[in-house]
């Protein structure tokens, strides 16, 4: 661990030497390598508050819709099976197996990957990512067979002509009933 306070007795020289402004960068200089390694650390756990707390809101909606679900252990990409594992491992036809993914960054493909070895019909990746690309849509629903869930409006305004990628709505009041099965 570095020893601060040399580093400010430092800027405090170079301060009166050179005026307050030097003393301020020579200070930050000698402070920016464990300053960005600070941020980048609450940057990292903030991301990651962020897509626990988009599936908790993603199974509190399914919750209050009294929709059955079983969360899955976090060594899978699969987030949620619904209605549970035995119907999945039963008959894949009748279940929907749900990954939450909060952005589609570089960790996408090995999750659609997975995804689509578990050779079921009806897979979903649900993502809050507002800037879905044409290659995001094309590798996840045509390649992998994946439907891909979006914001309605993000539906709207980019993929309206696009089948496998689905609004919100779309995939409650569409592809949710024909489970019907469950309730």
């Amino acid at each position: 661990m570095r020893e601060f306070p040399e580093d400010v007795d430092k800027a405090e020289k170079v301060s009166q030497e050179r005026g307050f402004k030097a003393g301020v960068l020579t200070l930050f200089q000698s402070w920016y390598p464990y300053l960005r390694m600070t941020f980048l650390s609450v940057g990292q756990s903030r991301k990651t508050r962020g897509g626990k707390d988009f599936e908790l809101q993603i199974e509190a909606l399914l919750d209050l819709a009294r929709i059955p679900y079983t969360k899955q252990e976090r060594h899978n990409r699969t987030d949620l099976i619904l209605p549970n594992v035995d119907s999945f491992l039963q008959n894949r036809n009748i279940t929907m197996v749900v990954s939450i993914k909060r952005t589609l960054r570089e960790r996408w493909a090995e999750v659609a990957e997975e995804l689509f070895n578990l050779r079921s019909p009806n897979v979903y990746l649900f993502t809050a990512n507002e800037n879905v690309s044409e290659n995001h849509v094309t590798r996840i629903c045509n390649d992998y067979n994946i439907h891909l869930v979006v914001w309605d409006d993000i539906k709207e305004k980019k993929f309206s002509d696009r089948n496998l990628v689905l609004s919100y709505t779309e995939w409650a009041t569409e592809s949710l009933p024909l489970m019907k099965s469950w309730w």
